[in-house]
């Protein structure tokens, strides 16, 4: 990871080892609009998050990924294909 996303990864994974999980579908569309950590931190009442969503690097480099990676590569490059939140951190590690 270079981007500093180490700190929202971590956040996130402790969302996914609380249970939690997002469709894939909601977590693609998140990204492509910008809205995604303001989403996740309201949603699941997680303030770090949203101070990720004043941060646009952030929001830039997750939808790039998005636009660059479709449906059909979740499951064949990063072996997701049920939660949305795994396939975040997939994109995450690959900063």
């Amino acid at each position: 990871m270079t981007k500093g996303l180490e700190f929202p990864t971590l956040l996130i994974n402790h969302l996914i080892d609380k249970g939690e999980k997002e469709e894939i579908s909601v977590v693609e569309e998140k990204c492509l609009n910008r809205t995604l950590f303001n989403y996740l931190g309201v949603k699941y009442d997680v303030p770090d998050l949203v101070e990720f969503a004043k941060k646009p690097e952030t929001e830039d480099y997750l939808e790039e990924w998005f636009k660059t990676y479709n449906g059909s590569d979740y499951q064949r490059k990063f072996n997701v294909e049920n939660n949305g939140l795994n396939l975040l951190v997939a994109a995450l590690i690959f900063s």
